[in-house]
């Protein structure tokens, strides 16, 4: 994902055009099309500018997941779920939690992870070797 993949989503994210992120940022709507369409590279002033508008962090503007650790993209994508309206946030705390159950309980059933079934079920001298 480019630089200009980041800011089309991020000012979609917010419900922007690109004529109201050139006011928004003051830099000039032909700018934020080039930067779009991935036909420029932005100026750190030009950086700097757009973070402010968009109300997003340096990272959730370069940030490329083809090359980005997973924390980072999860970091960047909890930043875009924190904007969401509350019962938006809520469905996906509870998709998440729900996920995370489900994975725990995975991993105790085979054996995995420190708290293995072995563990629940008293056997420790399997789990402690």
């Amino acid at each position: 994902m480019s630089i200009g993949d980041n800011v089309k989503r991020l000012r979609r994210d917010k419900g922007l055009t690109q004529g109201e992120l050139a006011d928004k940022s003051k830099l000039g709507l032909n700018l934020i099309s080039r930067l779009e369409r991935d036909a420029t590279d932005p100026r750190l002033s030009s950086l700097y500018k757009l973070m402010n508008a968009l109300d997003c962090t340096a990272d959730a503007l370069l940030m490329d997941p083809d090359i980005s650790n997973l924390s980072t993209i999860l970091k960047t994508q909890f930043e875009r779920i924190s904007v969401l309206e509350e019962e938006d946030q809520k469905v996906l705390i509870h998709v998440i939690d729900n996920y995370s159950r489900a994975a725990a309980y995975d991993n105790m059933t085979e054996g995995r992870g420190y708290w293995s079934m072995q563990a629940i079920l008293g056997k420790t001298e399997k789990v402690i070797k």
